[in-house]
């Protein structure tokens, strides 16, 4: 049975591309537009495993939502990804980070975006966790 990644970008271009790159990869994908949407999405359907996460959003950004996740026994498991432009990133505190399995920086080339995706299912499947995650990528 396929993966299910839950996206949650309030670009809807954004979303239609990721959508696009990972079902063809043979992922389920679900998409929200909207955090509080995503939100729901993540905490009321089973069977989520990935949520790939933007951080400028209106309304809820992604730091809001990650904590969110992080806090709730549904979600505090799943894999998250952030989707963000470079500028956030490296204006970012890095205590904020811990817990994210990955960041991705826009534009995205569809090959990182799929690797990272199929690297960070593969060890959690094996039940890796976020920190371990980040260990094995240094060796």
């Amino acid at each position: 049975m396929a993966s299910t990644i839950l996206i949650i970008d309030d670009a809807v271009n954004i979303l239609d591309i990721t959508k696009h790159f990972l079902v063809q990869e043979g992922y389920a994908v679900k998409t929200a537009a909207d955090p509080k949407e995503g939100i729901r999405i993540a905490q009321e359907e089973p069977g989520i495993n990935m949520i790939i996460l933007d951080i400028m959003m209106p309304g809820m950004n992604g730091y809001q939502v990650f904590e969110v996740f992080k806090k709730d026994p549904r979600t505090q498991n799943i894999p998250v990804i952030m989707l963000t432009a470079r500028a956030v990133i490296e204006n970012t505190p890095r205590p904020f980070f811990f817990g994210l399995y990955g960041v991705l920086s826009k534009p995205f080339q569809r090959w990182r975006l799929v690797q990272m995706v199929r690297d960070i299912l593969d060890l959690t499947a094996q039940g890796v966790k976020e920190g371990e995650v980040k260990e094995r990528e240094k060796a």
